[in-house]
């Protein structure tokens, strides 16, 4: 087993660190193709028949390889298998809102069912890290794909598309940092977004060769999803054509459009909460959506129009939050639609009573609407106030028996509170005195 770390910011301490631990220290002389350019850089001077990929923030577990290897000894077509990505320190959501550990995180419907999903079709996607790829699967498509910005997806259906298998193990074999902002969290969804919109404009899945049907609709899928932040939009500001300007959004009598939306929403939300409901809440999907729709309705569109245009951008890891704070700038566009919902509120007594007396009902009925927009609206808001983040390392709440051994050799008992990378709280069965730095 041969372990490499990939440095495309060539930073030295890095190298001294790699020398350090034995492990292979390997850098190029530009940045061309970002992550996936740096791992093809890197693939040119390595023999092993699996690679296994971890973005730096991750740490597998000592059983990664035994959980995963053999699977490329039983299916000889085998070229990718995938495991969870899991985060041990809060979302910006979790952490912002209060919600860590009480509400399904925003990839928990991913990584605990949708893979799962896609597992049975033969249609797993490589997600850039906690994966192992056979290597002659990686040379016969040229390597990890450099077109897109979702270099991970778009290299798993080139695999796909010459007749390898993919598949997904459901159980997290490494750890990993959540985006410590919502900016930074933005960011990130907007470059899957771009990518994968990419990836349908120059590799088309229902039109590649070598795919099957269920294969087909899977990866399909998947980017499609990203459009999602048209509709979302319109409906968080339909209720105002109406209101601010008195034209009708849906024609029709509002008890009719009621007597059909209404069902209709009732019984999508039980169906979603019946098949996801484990994995994401169906009052926070609207709020994940919520947040990002403002921020990548403007890529994906122009990756259709042009999938050349955008690059790759590095999700920072590991921040520290001196003081709470409410981010403006990330917030813009959640304010402006308060703004206007609740102008929309405040013209509907004049609606009702005065310029669409005889139209009460529809007054009433976009109300409502505009009041529950107003709730997601201002939930989504929420999230931009940045919650304190004074450690640099995330502390884990663990109650494990330690043993602390002082210079003399002897040895105190205790039992942990919380570790982490850069220290820990330990709680001794006996009162002792210790120096700083002993």
């Amino acid at each position: 087993m041969h372990v490499y770390l990939l440095d495309d910011g060539r930073q030295p301490e890095f190298r001294d660190f790699c020398e350090n631990i034995g492990i292979g220290y390997v850098v190029r002389p530009d940045n061309k193709h970002a992550k996936a350019g740096n791992i093809n850089s890197a693939l040119k001077r390595m023999t092993s028949p699996l690679v296994a990929i971890f973005d730096c923030d991750h740490v597998p577990t000592r059983s990664f390889l035994q959980v995963t290897a053999g699977w490329f000894l039983k299916d000889r077509k085998l070229g990718m298998l995938q495991t969870p990505h899991h985060f041990y320190s809060p979302d910006p959501f979790e952490r912002n809102l209060g919600s860590y550990r009480t509400v399904p995180n925003e990839g928990e419907l991913f990584y605990r069912l949708l893979q799962d999903g896609n597992d049975l079709w033969n249609a797993t996607f490589f997600c850039g890290s906690c994966a192992v790829l056979r290597r002659s699967a990686l040379d016969e498509i040229g390597g990890i794909a450099v077109e897109t910005v979702t270099e991970d997806a778009h290299t798993s259906l080139r695999m796909q598309m010459r007749g390898w298998n993919t598949a997904y193990i459901n159980r997290p074999q490494a750890a990993g940092l959540a985006t410590e902002s919502l900016s930074a969290h933005v960011g990130q969804r907007i470059r899957w977004a771009r990518g994968m919109i990419q990836i349908l404009r120059t590799d088309n899945p229902l039109f590649a060769r070598g795919l099957k049907l269920a294969q087909r609709l899977c990866y399909f899928n998947a980017m499609v999803h990203f459009l999602y932040a048209l509709p979302r939009l319109i409906f968080l500001t339909a209720p105002l054509v109406y209101m601010l300007f008195g034209l009708r959004n849906i024609p029709g009598l509002w008890i009719t459009i009621a007597a059909y939306a209404i069902p209709h929403l009732v019984l999508s939300t039980l169906t979603n909460s019946r098949l996801q409901g484990k994995y994401r809440y169906s009052f926070w999907n609207e709020i994940y959506e919520t947040v990002l729709a403002p921020y990548i309705l403007g890529p994906t569109l122009l990756a259709l129009a042009n999938p050349k245009l955008g690059k790759f951008n590095v999700t920072a890891k590991g921040g520290v939050v001196k003081n709470r704070y409410f981010d403006k700038t990330i917030a813009r566009p959640y304010g402006v639609m308060l703004l206007f919902n609740y102008l929309g509120l405040a013209v509907a007594p004049w609606r009702f009573f005065v310029l669409n007396a005889d139209h009460k009902g529809a007054v009433l009925m976009n109300v409502f609407w505009i009041i529950f927009n107003c709730v997601i609206i201002g939930t989504a808001n929420s999230v931009a106030v940045e919650a304190q983040q004074r450690r640099g390392s995330v502390r884990l709440n663990r109650s494990m028996i330690v043993s602390i051994r002082t210079l003399n050799g002897a040895a105190i008992s205790g039992i942990s509170s919380d570790l982490s990378l850069g220290g820990g709280a330990i709680s001794l069965e006996q009162a002792t005195t210790l120096e700083q730095g002993a």
